[in-house]
């Protein structure tokens, strides 16, 4: 069951900023109307002699509402017209060559009206310290692709100028700006608040899904033009997936006895096809898409993706972040298994200090302040390399350093240095060669953020390269911890993750494409900022009616941060 509501609050004063009290009626001003104009709707859910009737905003409300007061948000910063319809056209002309069989090209579609986007969802936290779910609608073509020219970090800097809209390798990630430019909520409900409703969160993005399927085959008017949109997929972390999805094979079922699947994309983790191989040959490359991995369709299964959703490429609806594979994911496997093994190599040793590994790893956090200092940089969540902090309680334990994305590759960045600086008076340790390889490759990788949302040829390959170096290296350190009898480089399913990062561009390689997508169009770094911004407001509201507060403070927030970019882009 169905229901909407339309806000219209009217403000009857305006306080002026200067006004410190109600007393001075001449610093107070008429306000006119101010309109929600994008309806809450609400959904009626039951299960087990229970009944709640969840707030949420359709997708048809969002995008109907963007698309008539702010279309530049969701065609690359321009207005409607012949320049709009040609970076649509020359966006789904190059997705086509890396996903030729994705739906919208079989429908007989104009694609100068078909815009792209994608779902995000992520859990946050609320009061009370429940978790917070989120989804929300992410547009793909970057805000700044015509106003400002960019270069690439690549070994052979490019620049591109979004003056050439016919180049797609002009168009911009979408991930400038404020989040809320970026990111628009459909629904966020404290999950803990209605644990008597397990299911409540499939539910709700069954009704999104059925009602976003609508508008992608329907489309939305325009003074006249007709725009439909397109999904390419859903964007979040490991975690959220496997458990949105439904998915039978994901990292959640890594098993320390036995070999179980890992990957939802292939059959990496069953015996015959180890997830920890990162060869050019490795056997899992043979096992992609051959079937999904899910017993029932996901809630998204509405939505017209790549034919039907019990085979073919139905799997790669869920996209590979390779903030959460890479940041948040094997860059602090291999940090903290590299600090732990230089300092029990007594590399932090100086003169007749104490041994123990406690104080080499305070000798460590020394030295890495001290480079910090001196090359400006700083660590925003992490104070200390404590056992606590590197998870490492005891020599049995795989030590990862829990730290934020951003840290992850400052502490890169100075183990980089580091290790160099080592390799000087110790130039033929093993140990040392392969730590300074991966961390050189790790930042490399970090390119994807310096293009846009396609890659040139020689970018793709320092990609490619990037991802292959960076595995084995790897691979080569937990060999060598073996051979020695440490638990050092624990084999976690997301460097598998990472390697099939490097595959797809392989594939596309193959296939002879000039442009491939850059991996960081899937990145979730800005959609953190977004569900962190959500989960403040919606711990400020009363919690009675958490879920309509939150909504509203949202829809007024989104209100201000629009009239704030659009003051300074006329500015400009």
């Amino acid at each position: 069951m169905h229901v909407e509501r339309s806000f219209d609050i009217e403000l009857h004063v305006q306080i002026d900023y200067r006004c410190r009290s109600i007393n001075h009626p001449h610093l107070i001003r008429e306000s006119a109307l101010l309109p929600r104009r994008i309806p809450t709707s609400y959904h009626l859910v039951e299960g087990e002699g229970f009944v709640v009737n969840m707030p949420y905003l359709k997708p048809s409300s969002v995008l109907q509402y963007l698309l008539r007061t702010e279309p530049w948000i969701l065609l690359g910063g321009l207005s409607p017209g012949a320049e709009a319809q040609q970076l649509l056209n020359t966006f789904w002309t190059a997705y086509k060559k890396d996903h030729p069989t994705h739906a919208i090209y079989t429908q007989g579609e104009n694609l100068k009206f078909v815009i792209p986007i994608t779902l995000h969802g992520d859990g946050g936290r609320t009061a009370k310290k429940q978790p917070l779910e989120i989804v929300s609608i992410h547009p793909i073509l970057g805000l700044d692709t015509k106003e400002k020219a960019f270069k690439c970090s690549c070994d052979c800097p490019t620049w591109f100028s979004g003056t050439n809209l016919d180049d797609p390798c002009c168009i911009r990630l979408n991930s400038k700006h404020n989040s809320y430019l970026t990111h628009f909520l459909l629904c966020a409900f404290p999950s803990k608040k209605y644990k008597k409703l397990p299911n409540l969160l499939r539910e709700m993005l069954d009704v999104i899904a059925q009602d976003l399927a609508a508008v992608c085959k329907d489309g939305l008017s325009l003074d006249g033009v007709e725009y439909k949109f397109a999904v390419l997929g859903m964007l979040g972390d490991m975690e959220y997936h496997c458990k949105i999805g439904v998915l039978t094979r994901s990292y959640h079922n890594i098993g320390h006895r036995n070999m179980i699947k890992v990957c939802h994309e292939c059959h990496a983790g069953d015996p015959q096809f180890p997830f920890e191989d990162f060869t050019t040959g490795a056997r899992w490359k043979t096992s992609m898409y051959v079937d999904v991995p899910w017993a029932a369709p996901p809630p998204f299964h509405h939505i017209l993706y790549d034919g039907s959703w019990m085979s073919g490429r139905a799997a790669s609806f869920f996209k590979r972040d390779p903030f959460h594979i890479f940041r948040l994911g094997v860059a602090r496997n291999m940090l903290g298994s590299s600090i732990v093994l230089l300092a029990g190599d007594g590399f932090f040793d100086y003169g007749e200090e104490s041994r123990s590994i406690e104080k080499r790893l305070e000798r460590a956090w020394a030295n890495f302040s001290l480079w910090c200092i001196t090359q400006g940089e700083r660590c925003s969540a992490i104070r200390s390399f404590s056992r606590d902090k590197l998870h490492y309680p005891n020599a049995t334990s795989h030590p990862w350093v829990g730290c934020k994305g951003s840290d992850t590759i400052v502490i890169m960045k100075w183990l980089d240095w580091f290790v160099k600086l080592q390799l000087i008076s110790n130039p033929e340790s093993e140990a040392l060669q392969k730590i300074s390889k991966a961390c050189c490759h790790g930042l490399r990788f970090q390119c994807i953020y310096r293009h846009g949302v396609f890659c040139r040829p020689h970018c793709r390959d320092q990609i490619v390269m990037s991802c292959k170096k960076f595995c084995g290296a790897y691979a080569e350190l937990a060999h060598l911890s073996y051979v020695q009898g440490r638990t050092l480089f624990a084999m976690v399913p997301k460097a598998h993750a990472f390697d099939h990062i490097g595959h797809s561009l392989v594939l596309s390689r193959e296939a002879g494409c000039d442009v491939c997508v850059n991996p960081g169009l899937w990145d979730c770094s800005m959609s953190e900022d977004f569900i962190g911004h959500v989960a403040r407001q919606s711990r400020r509201v009363s919690y009675k009616h958490v879920v309509e507060n939150t909504l509203l403070m949202y829809k007024i927030k989104t209100k201000s941060v629009i009239k704030k970019i659009k003051k300074q882009r006329l500015r400009s």
